[in-house]
């Protein structure tokens, strides 16, 4: 019975994704700018993934990637560089945060000409991702959150009486609950991206955490910001990382994984974003503009709504699947495999953001320029480049594509080495690559999927 299950869940994805005709929305001039068709392109990445598989369980026999996650210490002078950088990083965070918020509320209504929307989903959600995978926790160095809620952390007993700081107590309902609402005002509020909505978000996120701190304490709220919590889970794929001493090291991008202890929330937030992302490539496919043609307001918010929570229990449910068949073969149990494996998904989740959003980060990334010198909206021109426009020649479509495709391709490659890994580190020999054929199965589903509402 696992069998079947195993093998129908990925070919209904499958199917299902192979239905949907991109409209080709994020920039990427789509099959043309391939030299091979489709079809072979998704055939071929998935074979590669196979044979990666093959490849890992011949000579990758002994954990390689733990013994490299401490990495080398950095010299003495970048370290205290960036340690005495650190204070003016942060007062940039909370500038940035001051400035975006009152931008969202006295600026400009206007999506193009308000701050707001790109320093949100442009600056923080892509840009900060993408840097959080490629160099390291940078979010760390800037977070106005962290700042205030260290500040709050200093305010005296007496101001306060009668509350106890409990930072044991566990904030990862929190966090996932952070990163659902921002995934639900992104991709299914009808009005997601109006700079008032961004503002409310802000000041409630922020009036929120801030009673958290003066109520559990600093240490809880840093577990609670949803963002802190991703990117620093995102930043164990980095070659920058400071270890418990706070000494900045240098390692093997990918290696971080090994060490990373996930708990079942932040296994849950890893997924929430990978089925989201795959929600927002289907929303933009020519099946889904139908389902939502002639909607408009909360009708469209609703139909919006119940596509995301489909796209995010798919996801979950294929996780749920192979961690299930793998319980099965090893006898171990199913949470503690789902935690154990949780980093492998780590992978896909920076895969299928640099995979949608790579063109959405060049091109609109480039509206910070013009922004920065009139962040209101209100015809300022403070640096002299409020009349920057947006050059879409940076960077040719075959590139793009070029990059979104290989983005999937090399991050499922990716996250079977981690979970093959993982399995050898956990089990014995001839337990440890059989117990991988879910994951495997499900791997390959995710590419194929991945790809096909990519490029479709």
């Amino acid at each position: 019975m696992i069998r079947t299950r195993l093998v129908a869940w990925p070919v209904a994805v499958a199917l299902l994704l192979a239905t949907a005709v991109p409209a080709h929305a994020h920039g990427l001039g789509g099959r043309l700018d391939l030299p091979i068709p489709i079809w072979q392109f998704v055939w071929a990445a998935a074979f590669a993934v196979l044979v990666s598989f093959v490849a890992l369980g011949r000579y990758w026999t002994n954990p390689r990637l733990a013994p490299a996650a401490r990495g080398l210490p950095l010299p003495s002078g970048p370290a205290s560089m960036a340690r005495g950088l650190l204070p003016i990083t942060r007062l940039i965070g909370i500038v940035m945060l001051a400035v975006t918020v009152h931008a969202a509320f006295r600026g400009s209504p206007d999506v193009a000409s308000n701050l707001a929307p790109f320093a949100a989903f442009v600056l923080v959600w892509v840009g900060m991702a993408v840097a959080s995978a490629f160099v390291g926790d940078l979010w760390a160095t800037v977070n106005p959150l962290a700042t205030l809620a260290n500040l709050g952390g200093r305010i005296p007993r007496s101001g306060r009486p009668g509350i106890e700081s409990d930072p044991t107590r566990d904030s990862g309902p929190i966090s996932l609950l952070v990163i659902v609402v921002f995934l639900w005002m992104e991709l299914a509020f009808h009005q997601g991206a109006a700079p008032r909505t961004i503002g409310v978000y802000l000041v409630l996120y922020t009036v929120a955490l801030g009673a958290g701190t003066m109520i559990h304490g600093p240490a809880w709220a840093r577990r609670a910001d949803g963002f802190s919590v991703l990117f620093s889970t995102i930043a164990a794929l980095a070659p920058l990382h400071k270890d418990a001493d706070g000494t900045l090291r240098l390692r093997y991008p990918v290696a971080g994984l090994a060490r990373m202890s996930m708990g079942p929330g932040t296994v849950r937030l890893v997924l929430v974003v990978i089925g989201a992302t795959t929600f927002d490539g289907f929303s933009r496919s020519s099946l889904w503009l139908d389902v939502i043609s002639n909607r408009s307001g909360w009708e469209l918010t609703a139909v919006n709504t119940a596509g995301l929570v489909f796209g995010i229990g798919v996801v979950m449910a294929l996780y749920r699947v192979a961690i299930a068949a793998m319980a099965r073969m090893t006898g171990e149990y199913e949470h503690e495999l789902g935690d154990l494996f949780g980093p492998s998904l780590v992978p896909i989740m920076v895969a299928y953001t640099v995979a949608h959003y790579f063109s959405f980060l060049a091109f609109e990334g480039q509206n910070l320029i013009r922004l920065a010198s009139d962040p209101y909206g209100l015809g300022w021109n403070l640096f002299g480049t409020a009349q920057w426009r947006v050059n879409y020649t940076i960077l040719s479509s075959g590139a793009i594509a070029w990059t979104q495709t290989s983005a999937i391709a090399v991050g499922h490659m990716v996250a079977v080495l981690v979970a093959h890994d993982r399995a050898v580190e956990r089990f014995p020999p001839e337990i440890a690559v059989r117990s991988q054929y879910p994951m495997l199965a499900v791997m390959i589903a995710f590419t194929i999927g991945g790809l096909l509402l990519l490029l479709g």
